[in-house]
């Protein structure tokens, strides 16, 4: 990632998160707990298992009972 991909990233999220501090205090939440599980130092398995809880959050979401017979 270049500089100028790193601001507009970050500029196109605040927007997002309304808020460069709402931004910059979950990129310190996720921060403490890649840490916390050692997986700061594991970049790709980090994003495996944060896509995995993404994947996970939104399966809890689906109604599965509105595809059973």
């Amino acid at each position: 990632m270049t500089a100028e991909h790193y601001i507009q990233e970050k500029d196109r999220l605040s927007q997002a998160m309304n808020g460069q501090d709402r931004l910059m205090e979950a990129v310190g939440d996720i921060t403490k707990t890649l840490g916390r599980y050692n997986l700061d130092g594991m970049p790709e398995t980090a994003f495996d298992v944060m896509r995995f809880t993404l994947e996970t959050i939104h399966l809890g979401k689906l109604n599965l009972e509105e595809f059973l017979p």
